[in-house]
């Protein structure tokens, strides 16, 4: 067998693990998807004499948006494009930055301005022009470089 067969042969297996973990993060999505759910069940009709307060609301806006970079990683795994990398990092940093108690400073607000700034410079300037547009996902057409 010849090394070049040998080294797509441990490709196409470390894609099909990929692939496989992509599989398993999204199902924990869904599940989270009903968790997130019961939270907001609890919240809002069992305890609807008592309005929500900050913490509570803060608490659902940090599952869900767990449960968006859970979908953007599940992304990133099976496409292997520089711009989904971006994207996962965006939504971390929002993420972050939206869930910052009350008492921190406009530091930590700032640094997060800054890096989401970075980060939409590096997706003009740095990335590949060469992307997968929506109608070749479409029709099921990936490009070979991704592949």
């Amino acid at each position: 067998m010849k090394i070049q067969d040998r080294k797509k042969t441990i490709l196409k297996i470390a894609y099909a693990f990929e692939t496989i973990l992509a599989l398993v993060i999204l199902i924990a999505v869904l599940l989270g998807i009903f968790d997130t759910l019961r939270i907001i069940y609890n919240f809002y009709i069992v305890n609807f004499n008592s309005p929500v307060d900050y913490t509570q609301l803060n608490q659902i806006f940090a599952q869900i948006l767990l449960l968006v970079i859970g979908v953007e990683i599940a992304v990133m795994l099976t496409l292997h494009v520089q711009t989904a990398v971006l994207e996962v990092l965006l939504f971390g940093i929002a993420r972050k930055m939206l869930l910052l108690p009350k008492n921190n400073s406009m530091l930590e607000i700032l640094l997060g301005v800054i890096a989401i700034g970075g980060l939409f410079l590096i997706k003009k300037y740095l990335t590949d022009k060469k992307t997968i547009s929506e109608e070749s996902l479409e029709k099921n057409e990936i490009p070979d470089e991704i592949i």
